[in-house]
């Protein structure tokens, strides 16, 4: 039995991102609009947290084997369709999707929003690729308005969803997160077969057990939807204060939610220095506090729903330096038929393609590279991505073009400069 074919606009299709820069977003950004913008669950700091939070804390995570595992048990998902998800044993290259969603379902840290929002969709979307040696990261951030085609997917009821020849991204959640997954496969070619979902019921307790996160702000930012008040320049962030950090749009920068996204990097990279430091490293406590909020608060596919691929998961993220960890934006374009929207760039594809092919990524750009500057930081060769079905030098890194937006995780910025 199918279900009807879903539309290709969300259920909050009005409520959505204006990609556009300047007088455009601030044309969009009415009163109504701001208050509908509250219902959004971003979920980018939220996901990741939970992987960062495992790597920092992966040897200790396994002396906490009963707590843990029993939280993680209890989050598993099994294929709807009845296929077969394996155990990883992560050799070689990692890939694995994280994904934040916007349901209202069982939260207990707030409302955060109206809570007649009916369904769920995934407004964050990252994609995680580790190479093959473990020494190079690469976190995609993938827009949650982006229009590209979606297979036909199972509900969990074992009903149908039609193969849409385009629809938008975050949307392939509501049918369960096995069809986002095969959507984000069939976009980019990445063999892909894991995924970590994140609510963000522990954040708070998260940004506490670390003692706060370390950002910038290049401009005061005064926001009365997401509640953040900050003068410019450094702050230590926490509790519902990080919340809104990573919440506000309207407050910083151009008002995109592109713009958004690079707000939510930079306060990864300061948190992925701070689980990194050794001073979180040596205190117990404060990764008890880590690992058992981070794992209560994630839903897992069955392939992960042991603890100990948890932590082989976690060795491979440990060995990885900041300096060769890179966050960036899925390179998009406005999509034809509804600017308000994108659709990937060419850029995608030479990003796909070195992904594929478990080539280092560098970004070319003056936007934000690593500490060393732009271009190959290694000061080795730089190369485009090679064509599909070639075999290149695996260690030889890809530089982006100019335009790709993203940075390292070693390098502090600030947010709205």
């Amino acid at each position: 039995m199918r279900r009807p074919q879903h539309p290709t606009r969300s259920p909050q299709a009005d409520d959505t991102a204006d990609f556009s820069e300047g007088p455009r977003a601030a044309a969009r950004a009415d009163a109504a609009q701001r208050r509908r913008y509250r219902r959004r669950r971003v979920g980018v700091a939220f996901a990741v947290v939970a992987v960062l939070v495992i790597a920092a804390g992966g040897i200790y995570v396994a002396t906490l084997f009963a707590r843990v595992s029993d939280n993680i048990a209890a989050n598993s998902v099994q294929r709807p369709d009845g296929a077969a998800v394996e155990v990883p044993d992560w050799k070689g290259p990692v890939n694995l999707l994280i994904m934040g969603s916007d349901t209202r379902a069982d939260l207990t840290s707030g409302t955060y929003g109206d809570d007649d929002v009916e369904g769920s969709r995934s407004d964050t979307l990252m994609l995680l690729h580790v190479n093959a040696a473990h020494t190079d990261a690469t976190l995609v951030s993938i827009p949650r308005d982006t229009m590209t085609a979606r297979p036909e997917c199972t509900y969990p009821d074992g009903s149908t969803s039609d193969a849409q020849d385009v629809a938008q991204i975050n949307g392939a959640f509501d049918v369960s997160p096995f069809c986002t997954l095969d959507t984000v496969r069939e976009m980019t070619g990445i063999g892909v077969d894991h995924f970590v979902v994140v609510n963000f019921d522990g954040f708070i307790d998260i940004t506490n057990a670390v003692g706060g996160v370390d950002v910038c702000l290049a401009e005061p930012v005064s926001d009365p939807d997401s509640q953040l008040f900050l003068d410019a320049g450094p702050h230590t962030i926490q509790g519902a204060q990080a919340l809104a950090f990573v919440r506000t749009r309207y407050g910083i920068g151009d008002g995109s939610d592109l713009g958004r996204i690079h707000t939510q990097q930079i306060y990864l990279s300061a948190l992925a220095r701070k689980l990194k430091s050794a001073g979180t490293l040596a205190n117990p406590v404060a990764l008890f506090n880590l690992a058992d909020a981070a794992t209560r608060s994630i839903q897992v596919d069955s392939g992960l729903s042991d603890t100990g691929t948890l932590v082989g998961l976690a060795s491979t993220l440990a060995t990885v330096d900041l300096g060769n960890m890179t966050l960036l934006q899925m390179p998009a374009e406005d999509y034809p038929e509804d600017t308000n929207r994108v659709q990937p760039s060419p850029d995608a594809e030479t990003l796909w393609a070195a992904l594929r092919a478990d080539q280092p990524v560098r970004l070319g750009g003056s936007e934000v590279t690593s500490a060393e500057g732009a271009g190959d930081a290694d000061g080795g060769e730089t190369t485009t991505a090679p064509e599909s079905g070639t075999t290149p030098a695996t260690d030889t890194p890809v530089t982006l073009g100019p335009d790709v937006r993203g940075q390292t995780a070693d390098n502090t910025t600030c947010a709205g400069g």
